[in-house]
C-alpha cells in the first residue's frame, strides 16, 4: 500500500451519533467518495495533516466542542469546507457555528436531505 494522495478530495466527519456516522459514510462509499471519521482535536489534525480533506462535516449534538477549531482549521487549509449540522430547534448552537466561522450551517434535517448534493460538490476533484 502506497501513501499516495488521492485525486478527489475526501471528507471528515466529526459525529458520535452511530446511525447518523453510518449513514454519511454509507451514503458517501456508495458514490465512491471517501469520508474518514474523527471527533477528537488530535485526530482532525492528524487527518488534515496527511489527507486530502475537503469537507468537514460537525454534528454540533455530539462535537460541538470543536467548535473552537474551525477558524484556525479554515485558516491554514484554505481550501476546507466546513459544514455544521444540528437539531433545528437548537438555534443559540447553530448561530455559535456560523460565528465559528463554519460554511455552511443546516439542521439535521437538510443535511439528510441534502447529503449527496454536498458529498458530490465537495469531494469532487
Amino acid at each position: 500500500m502506497t501513501d499516495a494522495q488521492p485525486t478527489s478530495p475526501e471528507g471528515l466527519l466529526s459525529s458520535s451519533d452511530f446511525f447518523f456516522t453510518t449513514r454519511i459514510v454509507d451514503t458517501a462509499t456508495a458514490l465512491s467518495k471517501s469520508v474518514h471519521v474523527a471527533s477528537d482535536i488530535t485526530a482532525i489534525h492528524k487527518k488534515l495533516e496527511h489527507r486530502h480533506i475537503g469537507l468537514w462535516m460537525i454534528d454540533l449534538d455530539t462535537a460541538e466542542s470543536i467548535l473552537s477549531e474551525v477558524a484556525d482549521l479554515t485558516a491554514n487549509y484554505p481550501d476546507l469546507q466546513v459544514i455544521a449540522f444540528g437539531s433545528h430547534v437548537e438555534v443559540a448552537r447553530l448561530k455559535k457555528a456560523r460565528q465559528a466561522g463554519c460554511h455552511l450551517v443546516v439542521p439535521r434535517s437538510k443535511m439528510t436531505t441534502d447529503l449527496v448534493e454536498y458529498l458530490q460538490k465537495y469531494l469532487n476533484g
